[in-house]
């Protein structure tokens, strides 16, 4: 069982996500993706990794709420056509996710990794593609090979703390 007090608690409140924001992003995202969905397993993670995959959840389902308020009574078939007529939303989500993920890492670890390595470590070509072309102009780049290596390293890393939130040189390799 996930909770709140589970995730990053400045991302909890700069971005408003109360108890109804979580439930409505598990129903959205088995939505998309079924009961097992593999995001709702990033989420349960918790920590700063479950806080990244929250927040891409949180704003794109926002964004899209507000376009159209009874997405989540669609079935799955409808949801992912509105879903993919309305890609600015995941663009929009993905930003947020690894500006996050990326000032994250380096408060962390003492490491800064360019936005491209981050989403080609830890996404799939496609997301990379949309921020390449985005009208949002974040810097992304495609990464060299040890870029990417390092990268994965960091977001396993990340995603090994769990739950468990250290601060800035508290426990962190």
């Amino acid at each position: 069982m996930i909770a709140l007090s589970d995730f990053d608690p400045v991302v909890v409140e700069r971005y408003g996500i109360a108890e109804e924001t979580l439930a409505k992003v598990v129903r959205y995202v088995q939505l998309l993706q079924g009961e097992n969905a593999p995001t709702l397993r990033d989420i349960a993670v918790g920590g700063y990794y479950g806080t990244s995959a929250l927040l891409h959840e949180a704003v794109e389902l926002e964004m899209l709420l507000g376009r159209e308020p009874g997405l989540l009574q669609f079935d799955r078939a409808a949801a992912i056509r509105f879903f993919r007529a309305n890609l600015d939303a995941h663009v929009r989500a993905l930003t947020e996710e690894y500006v996050y993920l990326q000032a994250t890492i380096e408060r962390l670890f003492g490491e800064q990794v360019g936005l491209g390595a981050l989403v080609m470590a830890n996404a799939d070509q496609p997301d990379f593609e949309f921020l390449v072309e985005s009208p949002i102009h974040v810097p992304i780049f495609k990464p060299t090979a040890s870029e990417l290596a390092c990268a994965d390293t960091l977001v396993k890393q990340m995603r090994a703390l769990g739950r468990e939130m250290p601060q800035c040189g508290q426990g962190i390799v």
